[in-house]
């Protein structure tokens, strides 16, 4: 069974597709790691509302805090704002360096391709003709898949299109790349503006809008723990190829059941009979998040323990911080754990393993249910403050933890295996091309 699964990992490995996520995301790492850190600065600690400003009341004491909190936000836009372009840039060049063909001008091709789907027509109620908007919220983490799907799209117009590029350049092979490269630049940039069309009238008759505003008030009128489960695992599937989910933009303020467990809370000394036991807040966001959203907190950790690669270690432990504070997206990229077979499972259902645990605990009366407290909050401590200190619950969440990182384990360890396959593979393929 082992050496099946370690077959399809090989197999999954040396697709194209995925080859090309893979050096995307290599490069890519840097800049979200460092936006990852601008970010949990930012939200956590520069801004009055979040965790750690909250808790050392830096608004009162240290000067010039807005601005250094506008700075880390202007750091963080620089970089994994702008996630989705460098991943249409990337994927176009890497998609066609693969094939032999001009890496160069493929991946400006894809940019711009992708900045044309971000030019949409103005759909508010002050609409007047020929007035565009640029969807900013394409930029960052929220249209990642888009910019891959495009460009890995426009790289295989180059490989179709263009001849393989010669190895010698001057001024004359320099002139004629560009006039080859005239085909499918034109042929991306009409395919843009057909998608264009098509994804303004997707956004007129808000097609997005209104799926999204299905999702996100079914989710928050969820107070079973069926229904949370069933939304948990959409949110943590949607996240997992670079989507947002119904629980992803999820506020203080936005569940009126977790308020009114607030409300309950700072009346009452008893929590074991607060009004909705089963909620987002009570079971996903207090247990399925411990470990970060997909447990990747967990991940980090169990790769500290088990994994054998240098790079690798170096990842978890640069990323741990970060995730702590619910930014995961650097160790998904950089593992990656986005679009990864190997990590789908784990992902998606250790954190469901740790929702149902918790309702488990909370029916038998062994935990008090959970208010809700600021989402920046480090997840080990979310539910340990939500409870006014109950350290039966953080007893039980750092249990739940230990728990995910054991069965995160095994999925590192046949990660490792297909890595350690590939790398012997291509090691004979070198040495083969030596002897000839």
């Amino acid at each position: 069974m082992e050496e099946k699964i370690v077959a399809f990992g090989l197999k999954v490995r040396k697709m194209i597709f995925f080859r090309v996520i893979q050096r995307t995301f290599t490069v890519l790492f840097p800049f979200i790691l460092l936006g990852s850190f601008a970010q949990v600065f930012e939200f956590s600690l520069l801004y009055p509302d979040g965790f750690l400003g909250n808790l050392l009341d830096l608004s009162e004491w240290l000067p010039h805090y807005k601005a250094a909190n506008q700075a880390l936000g202007s750091i963080y836009m620089l970089t994994a704002g702008l996630i989705s372009v460098l991943a249409a840039l990337l994927a176009a060049r890497h998609t066609a360096k693969l094939a032999g063909r001009d890496g160069q001008m493929a991946g400006l091709t894809g940019m711009l391709v992708f900045l044309a789907l971000c030019y949409q027509p103005n759909v508010g109620m002050n609409k007047t003709a020929g007035n565009f908007t640029f969807r900013l919220d394409l930029l960052g983490f929220n249209g990642l898949l888009l910019g891959l799907i495009l460009g890995y799209v426009v790289g295989l117009l180059f490989n179709y299109l263009t001849p393989p590029i010669k190895k010698i350049e001057d001024n004359r092979f320099l002139s004629e790349r560009s006039f080859q490269a005239l085909l499918p630049l034109t042929l991306a940039l009409v395919l843009a503006v057909g998608a264009n069309l098509l994804f303004g009238l997707l956004y007129k008759y808000q097609v997005f809008t209104v799926i999204d505003n299905w999702l996100q008030s079914n989710a928050l009128k969820s107070q079973s723990v069926l229904s949370v489960t069933f939304f948990a695992w959409l949110s943590l599937l949607f996240s997992w190829i670079g989507l947002s989910g119904p629980y992803a933009n999820n506020t203080f303020d936005s569940d009126q059941s977790a308020l009114k467990n607030l409300s309950y809370a700072l009346t009452h000394s008893d929590l074991s009979q607060i009004p909705d036991k089963y909620n987002a807040n009570t079971l996903y966001f207090s247990f399925g998040m411990v470990a970060g959203t997909g447990a990747t907190l967990a991940l980090a950790l169990a790769l500290m323990i088990v994994a054998k690669r240098k790079n690798e270690r170096k990842l978890a432990y640069w990323s741990v911080g970060p995730v702590l504070f619910n930014s995961s997206s650097a160790l998904m990229i950089g593992l990656p754990v986005l679009f990864n077979p190997f990590y789908v499972i784990p992902f998606t259902l250790i954190p469901l393993f740790n929702v149902l645990m918790g309702a488990l605990a909370l029916k038998l009366g062994l935990l008090p249910a959970v208010y809700p407290v600021l989402l920046s909050t480090p997840g080990p401590l979310y539910a340990f403050i939500g409870t006014n200190g109950s350290w039966s619950v953080l007893g039980f969440t750092l249990a739940l933890l230990v728990s995910d990182i054991l069965l995160y384990i095994p999925f590192v360890k046949f990660a490792e295996r297909v890595t350690d396959e590939l790398e012997r593979e291509r090691r004979k393929e070198e040495h083969l091309d030596e002897v000839k």
